[in-house]
Order: structure tokens, then C-alpha cells, then sequence
């Protein structure tokens, strides 16, 4: 399930949105952001770019299942100002990201070889839900406003690059077989992590990222701020949608792990084939692509209350 408070701060978004647009409406100064402090929150939807899902960015998101299951998230951010063309923001978000190699269904029934990419994801079968909480930091700059006393940096919409460092956690679902139960992943050890010199590493649940931001925003009011942001995070490994490099020989599950997890372990691994969409897969066979890291993005709804106001020269015109 989706976090509930996603939904309640988006409540809280729009709600005070449109209860200061009558208040912007009537201001009767221009003015540029001053240095100071702001506190606010954001709330969206997410996206896991991994090895399970489409191929393609537009595939992912135009095709016909991707709006069964939409993932979001959100959370709170401080931020401070140094000067109208930068500022800094820490934030903390937490939410959840899916990816299905469903998504492959249009592209895989119109393939005319089942060697084809599309058909291949889709027998694979693999899926994942991810629930993540992260700290950000960010440097934002808005290049529109690096001189205040231009015409142009008192308008009230602005666009904004940013830039920092992220540090999350993650804990990765997938259903056994095609039910609905789902199951954590990391401590079955799908691809034998950690079982010895000949196996991967076993990865960390907390991981860096590193995120790079772009938006815009418009100035409400003397205090209120709101904007529209897309913020991408490009991560260090590989095991965020818990398919990364090969299969094992599915003997091997009993002889490492307790019987409920092997068997479950097995039924996670190879879906396709406990689906009957392929063959089984030899040890070796390869489940996903390690050499692309994983990476998730967001889009997101931003709103922020300014705890400083206009008393420094550069506000007025």
C-alpha cells in the first residue's frame, strides 16, 4: 500500500494554495526573495528505473498498465536562502516505487520475435515495490535572479535548477510467483549475495545517491511559495528493484536457506517459468544488466512558507 499521508499532504497543498490565491491576487509590491529561513513540504508521484520495467523512458510511461499501480512520495524540507539566486535545502521524504515487467505487454504482443527485448522483460515476469526513506541536501540556483535588481529576477515565476547529495533506505518487495503475497527480497539472496567468493556481494540496505533537480516556482505572496518540481536520483547500486546479474541453480536455495524461504526464494527468482512464459533458467543464465545502476525520480507538487519577509532593499522596485 501506498504511504496514506502522501495523500493527506497533498490535501494540505492544494488547500492552502488556493486559500492565499486571493491573498497574491490583491499584493501590491514586487518583490525578489530575501536571505532567510523557509519551511515546507512536497508530495508526488515516483519512479523506479531499474532493470525490471520498460526499456524505454517513454514506454514506461505510455503504456497502457502503468497507471494500475502508481507509486508516490513525500515528505518535509528547511530551507534557507543566502541569497535571491541560491539557496539550501535539507529535506527528508519517504514513499514507495513499483515496476513491473507487465509494462512490456503492448510491446510484447505485437513482437514478431520472442527474442526481442519487450517480449523477453515481459517473460521474465519480474516485479518490485520498494519502500525508501531519504535525507537530502540541495544547492539551489535560480540564474534569473543573480542580479535582484533586474526586471526580470521580480517576477513572480521562476525556474530553478538544484544539485546535492541524497543518502536512503531501502527495503525491496517482490510477490512469489504471480500472487499477491509479497515478500522482502534482500535476505533470500535471489542471486546468491553473500554466499561466498564466487557470488556478489550481499548489498546495503542504505545506499548515496545523487540527486539533480529541475523546477519551477511562483511566488504567492509575501510568505507563500508554490512550484512544480522533477527531481532525479542516480543511485550506486545495482539491487534497488532486486535484479541485478545471474541466476542460480535453484538446488542451491535449500542449501543455504531455511525451507519456507527456499521455496519461496525459488518462485521469486524465476517467475517466468513458474508462470509458464519460459524455460527455466540455468545457473548462469542472466536475470538483469549489473553494469546500470538503478535509479528513481519524482515529480512533485512543492509548497513552502517563508518565515522572512520583504525588509531587505533589493525587495522593492
Amino acid at each position: 500500500m501506498r504511504p496514506r499521508y502522501i495523500l493527506s499532504l497533498l490535501i494540505v497543498c492544494c488547500g492552502l494554495l488556493f486559500c492565499s490565491v486571493s491573498y497574491a491576487q490583491n499584493a501590491f509590491r514586487e518583490y525578489v526573495e530575501q536571505d532567510g529561513w523557509s519551511v515546507g513540504m512536497n508530495a508526488g508521484m515516483s519512479d523506479l528505473w531499474g532493470d525490471v520495467g520498460t526499456k524505454s523512458f517513454i514506454t514506461h510511461y505510455s503504456n497502457s498498465k502503468y497507471f494500475d499501480k502508481v507509486a508516490s512520495m513525500g515528505g518535509l524540507f528547511g530551507r534557507y536562502t543566502i541569497h535571491p539566486c541560491l539557496a539550501v535545502r535539507l529535506q527528508a521524504n519517504y514513499g514507495t516505487l513499483y515496476a513491473t515487467d507487465k509494462w512490456n505487454y503492448d510491446a510484447a504482443s505485437s513482437a514478431l520475435l520472442q527474442g526481442e527485448d519487450p517480449y523477453q522483460r515481459y517473460a521474465r515476469a519480474q516485479n518490485a515495490k520498494v519502500y525508501l526513506f531519504e535525507g537530502t541536501f540541495l544547492f539551489e540556483l535560480d540564474l534569473l535572479r543573480m542580479n535582484p535588481e533586474s526586471r526580470r529576477a521580480a517576477k513572480r515565476g521562476q525556474p530553478y535548477l538544484a544539485l546535492g547529495f541524497s543518502y536512503f533506505h531501502f527495503n525491496t518487495y517482490s510477490t512469489v510467483g504471480d500472487g499477491g503475497r509479497w515478500v522482502a527480497v534482500r535476505e533470500l539472496h535471489l542471486e546468491g549475495q553473500g554466499w561466498g567468493p564466487d557470488y556478489p556481494k550481499q548489498y546495503r540496505p542504505w545506499q548515496p545517491a545523487i540527486p539533480l533537480a529541475i523546477g519551477y516556482r511562483w511566488d504567492l505572496g509575501q510568505h507563500l511559495n508554490f512550484g512544480i518540481e522533477y527531481m532525479y536520483r542516480k543511485t550506486f547500486t545495482d539491487y534497488l528493484d532486486g535484479v541485478s546479474g545471474k541466476y542460480v541453480d535453484q538446488k542451491e536455495y535449500a542449501m543455504h536457506l531455511a525451507p519456507d524461504d527456499a521455496a519461496n526464494a525459488a518462485y521469486v527468482a524465476d517467475k517466468g517459468y513458474y508462470l509458464g512464459l519460459q524455460q527455466p533458467n540455468a545457473k548462469g543464465n542472466m536475470r538483469g544488466n549489473p553494469s546500470n545502476k538503478d535509479s528513481y525520480s519524482t515529480i512533485s507538487l512543492v509548497l513552502y512558507y517563508k518565515i522572512n519577509t520583504n525588509t531587505r532593499r533589493w525587495f522593492y522596485r
